[in-house]
């Protein structure tokens, strides 16, 4: 599960596009509802943690509202997305409708409660404020595609056509998020780089857990934040352990060793072969 804040935008003089109004983006995630009412499909609605379904207008008017304490030129909303992989997606039921039910029922009641608990402010006093997901104006869109655009290579090479649906696997889910909470007491933003307000390894870590808990998912070690996190940010040591991990899952799956037993399994051969196939930024440094 693959959690993406977007970088904001900025236009010609510098100017953050989220310091204005949240229309263009609103507008913009109604791109796949005229495909699907061409082709005889109900298109996907805005939803909310209360709610399933919610009116573009609705949520434009939510984002907009209250502003009060927010500069003029900073950002008035947050946007991301929550991507699952082919894996998780089919954890998720057996038919391809109860899997987006039950994505959308895990947004809005799992999702949404670990993503407003991550949030820590404290009052004027120093105690902290408890920021439940009724207090935080989000919104969210499945969409069912993914669309190259000017910057991919196939296109510039004229393979592909910008606006073309990509292949392969490809459901995920658009969020946005005001900057104030809706009884207007408090700033937040999920983008802040103060850890301590909002830590966003954190918030991928539990929503990982959670997602895991709710359709009994058995993730590999690969597929997991711990081995990912370690691969990219550990030290050489560290890295070494976790890969010798993930080679003896694949080789000896569902049973749990302990690290003494792991060189017993695995020859130095084995290990290497695996090292070639991280890139280069992850093995950099990577000690056997």
């Amino acid at each position: 599960m693959f959690i993406k804040f977007d970088k904001p935008k900025t236009d010609s003089k510098g100017k953050l596009a989220s310091s204005g109004s949240s229309s263009a983006f609103v507008n913009y995630l109604g791109k796949e509802d005229s495909l699907h009412i061409e082709q005889g499909e109900q298109p996907e609605h805005w939803f909310s943690n209360g709610r399933d379904e919610c009116h573009p207008a609705e949520v434009r008017a939510a984002i907009d509202s209250d502003h009060q304490g927010i500069g003029r030129d900073e950002g008035k909303f947050a946007t991301g997305s929550i991507n699952p992989t082919e894996q998780e997606w089919k954890a998720l039921g057996n038919t391809e409708a109860q899997r987006l039910e039950n994505f959308k029922s895990w947004i809005q009641k799992d999702f949404n409660q670990e993503f407003a608990g991550n949030f820590k402010k404290l009052d004027k006093a120093g105690k902290e404020v408890t920021i439940g997901p009724e207090n935080v104006k989000m919104y969210y869109k499945v969409e069912h595609d993914r669309y190259h655009n000017g910057r991919d290579q196939e296109v510039k090479m004229g393979l592909k056509w910008q606006g073309e649906p990509k292949e392969g696997f490809n459901v995920h889910c658009h969020f946005i998020v005001g900057r104030k909470t809706a009884d207007g007491r408090n700033r937040i933003s999920p983008t802040t780089n103060n850890r301590k307000e909002f830590d966003r390894d954190r918030l991928t870590l539990r929503t990982e857990q959670s997602f895991d808990q709710k359709t009994s998912y058995e993730r590999p070690l690969k597929e997991s934040y711990q081995y990912m996190n370690t691969m990219k940010n550990g030290t050489g040591l560290q890295k070494s352990e976790m890969l010798q991990k993930a080679v003896t899952e694949e080789l000896h799956p569902g049973v749990l060793l302990k690290s003494k037993d792991l060189d017993k399994l695995i020859s130095p051969e084995k290990i290497l072969e695996k090292v070639k196939l991280i890139p280069p930024k992850l093995s950099r440094g990577l000690s056997i």
